[in-house]
């Protein structure tokens, strides 16, 4: 409003003075609400600035999350790959151990023919012992006799130095193996005499 205007208007100084007073209240007061409004949208958009970059932010660190989740998910799946191929392999080597002190237990002759006859998968390792080899070496022994030796038994032989001419057919057939060695040593024409 201008002063003019009110003065056309036939108003008093005073009268004009105070309508201006006024006036200028009613604008400044304008003023601050346009302010205030101003100053709350400037507001709204730097905390709508802020979101958008929080939620740029996170799209990013969720991926950089996503990817670190599935290298860590991949580690665990080769260090659990890795176990098992470990516990797979101690268990081998326990069972192959196992199986090698049963047949030399056994007298067996060809302990390495004789291992790969052995059911490993009917094996169960428990507190450190083999169960179900015994049975296998059993069932072995009785399949393959000569492929176990038996414990060489007999008499102590004559140590006099020569064999006696006297041995009979029946009596090599009775000879231990150490006798019969012993006596091929010693007297091969007679051994292979009395051998046919």
């Amino acid at each position: 409003m201008k002063r003019k205007f009110l003065e056309d208007l036939g108003l008093t100084k005073e009268q004009i003075d105070s309508v201006m007073a006024e006036n200028g209240r009613d604008i400044e007061a304008e003023k601050e609400k346009a302010q205030n409004s101003s100053n709350e949208i400037k507001n709204l958009k730097n905390q709508l600035e802020e979101a958008n970059t929080t939620i740029t932010d996170l799209k990013q660190n969720n991926a950089d999350n996503e990817a670190l989740q599935a290298k860590v998910t991949e580690y665990e799946n080769t260090i659990a790959t890795q176990k098992a191929e470990f516990e797979e392999k101690m268990k081998n080597i326990t069972l192959d151990t196992a199986i090698e002190k049963a047949l030399a237990k056994a007298n067996a002759k060809h302990s390495d023919l004789l291992s790969v006859k052995i059911d490993k998968s009917k094996l169960v390792i428990e507190e450190g012992n083999v169960k179900g080899l015994e049975e296998q070496i059993k069932a072995l022994q009785e399949t393959y006799k000569d492929l176990f030796g038996s414990s060489i038994t007999g008499r102590e032989p004559n140590n006099s130095g020569t064999a006696s001419k006297g041995i009979t057919k029946e009596q090599f057939n009775k000879m231990s193996y150490k006798e019969r060695v012993e006596l091929y040593n010693t007297n091969r024409e007679l051994y292979n005499s009395l051998k046919e």
